[in-house]
């Protein structure tokens, strides 16, 4: 599932092709959306697009006069953008619709298409208002502006509602912090040296403090670098065959624990291991009731099976 930096990534995308441009048409596929759009459509024409960002693992589209769209690509959504065209004279090269699509913005110049995502919304007004998801988000790991929002991630982390939640389940709550997912959860709390099983209310003052810096650093770090590696780890790890699965592929040195079961751990050459956790009920609402957790046993003191 496409995490925080990723789906920033793809509003960065949107947002270079589309803001600025007139809207010449919107197509949804889903069921609201489309029936939103039958009745309202043409209201949106000619209005141009103002802006597109994320907020956790949600992508919204602002466009003037108070309308907006918004996806959550769950498990297999993406978004391709093509344009803007160079030439008002040359025509945009769209693909032909095919049954992966859920919806189509085209712009002047310039179109986005979102492929296999099954929650696609369009609409008028506040999409925090509208949309009733986005009420209930934590501070965005990776926020635009600004530091981290420390003292709400606390808040709501110890809060009488999460406090006996484990930490591996918490960092996955979207209400609690919107856009971490699996390996970012894997990885923060690897680097704090943090025993996924411990609750939310157990954690010290200074594994909590970890977790304020590494949070947002290892956000950062994916959405910059594509990776929560150091560099230093990443030479590491590509100079030594032991420590990969396939010698040779980037992709195995972009993290320390998170899919590098059985491989040594960095730091104390234990092997990594994974088990499945339960989630809290509220992120299973969206996704699955388990999800596997990547660690390691002796750094982050997980007492063997």
């Amino acid at each position: 599932m496409p995490e925080g930096p990723e789906v920033r990534k793809y509003a960065d995308a949107l947002d270079a092709a589309l803001s600025g441009r007139a809207i010449v048409s919107l197509e949804a596929r889903t069921k609201e959306a489309r029936k939103w759009l039958q009745e309202n459509e043409p209201r949106l024409i000619g209005r141009r697009v103002e802006r597109v960002v994320s907020h956790g693992k949600h992508l919204i589209g602002y466009i003037e006069g108070s309308f907006f769209f918004h996806s959550h690509l769950m498990m297999w959504g993406r978004w391709q953008t093509f344009g803007p065209t160079r030439r008002k004279s040359k025509p945009l090269e769209l693909p032909e619709k095919d049954r992966r699509e859920r919806a189509r913005v085209v712009v002047e110049g310039a179109a986005a298409i979102l492929l296999s995502a099954p929650i696609f919304n369009v609409g008028e007004g506040d999409p925090y208002d509208v949309i009733e998801i986005l009420g209930t988000l934590g501070p965005d790991a990776l926020p635009y502006r600004g530091r981290f929002n420390r003292k709400e991630f606390l808040s709501r982390l110890l809060s009488t509602e999460h406090k006996n939640e484990t930490i591996g389940a918490a960092l996955l709550n979207q209400r609690i912090i919107a856009g971490l997912g699996n390996y970012l959860r894997a990885e923060i709390l690897f680097n704090c040296k943090l025993n996924p099983w411990l609750t939310a209310g157990e954690i010290t003052q200074r594994s909590l403090n970890c977790l304020l810096k590494m949070i947002p650093r290892l956000t950062r770090d994916a959405y910059e670098r594509s990776a929560t590696a150091s560099e230093e780890d990443r030479k590491r790890m590509a100079g030594d065959p032991s420590l990969v699965y396939q010698p040779g592929r980037e992709y195995g040195t972009r993290h320390l624990v998170f899919r590098r079961t059985n491989l040594p751990c960095l730091r104390c050459g234990e092997k990594i291991r994974q088990l499945r956790q339960r989630t809290s009920q509220a992120e299973a609402d969206e996704e699955e009731r388990t999800r596997i957790v990547y660690f390691c046993a002796k750094c982050q003191k997980v007492a063997a099976d």
